[in-house]
């Protein structure tokens, strides 16, 4: 059973509910290559030929240098040519193996589906609906596969000194998979439950987490309490 505590004044009241309409990862994001059109990589052979080329020519006017004489003049452009042309063939298949972009895990215009309450006892059924971000130049972008739902009771706990103590305590978890809805957009969907030895409690809410970076939640969102039929 997951608790955090904190002590407060006990006029304080619980923090506010975090309703972000967009989010990103914040665990290390993931590289791949990028693919390339017909284009690009016709752009990017010519390019290269162009330098191979020049490369090449730089290195045939060396060795017309060696013929002494006048032809010693052919190492002022020879030299400069191969150099040049060489170390930039090079530079560009090296960008080329090494250019990657990056995998960001990330959604946009969230809305949290909570029904009209909570009840003790009742299964309640959690909805988030999403959409993927479009991607920034440099990268792609992603929907999580899975993400952490938890139903929290938040309640106030005497100590012996006469302090208050806020305890946040997980009640439940469920682990809602990634599902695909209409017109583009995304679903995520768990049952959660809170056992019936549960009393009143200053606050329920739900808190949802990425698997991968579980330090914080990226959404809170408080439900509203409903009496026990």
């Amino acid at each position: 059973m997951l608790q955090r505590h904190s002590s407060i004044d006990p006029i304080a009241q619980p923090d506010d509910e975090r309703l972000p309409t967009e989010w990103t990862s914040r665990a290390p994001q993931a590289t791949e290559r990028a693919p390339k059109s017909a284009a690009d990589w016709a752009a990017w052979l010519v390019a290269l030929a162009v330098l191979v080329f020049m490369a090449v020519f730089g290195l045939r006017a060396m060795t017309w240098a060696l013929a002494g004489g006048w032809q010693w003049l052919w190492l002022a452009v020879g030299l400069p040519f191969f150099g040049v042309f060489s170390v930039s063939a090079v530079l560009l298949v090296v960008a080329r193996l090494r250019e990657r972009r990056r995998v960001r895990v990330a959604l946009e215009g969230m809305s949290l589906e909570r029904g009209e309450g909570f009840r003790v006892s009742e299964p309640f059924e959690l909805r988030l609906r999403a959409t993927v971000p479009i991607a920034r130049e440099g990268e792609r972008t992603v929907a999580p596969e899975r993400i952490v739902m938890r139903l929290m009771r938040r309640s106030f706990v005497g100590a012996p000194d006469g302090t208050l103590s806020l305890i946040d305590e997980c009640c439940d978890e469920a682990v809602a998979s990634r599902e695909d809805a209409r017109a583009g957009r995304l679903l995520y969907a768990c049952e959660l439950s809170a056992g019936s030895g549960y009393g009143d409690a200053a606050q329920w809410f739900v808190e949802l987490h990425d698997p991968t970076d579980d330090d914080a939640p990226f959404l809170i969102a408080a439900l509203r309490l409903l009496p026990a039929r």
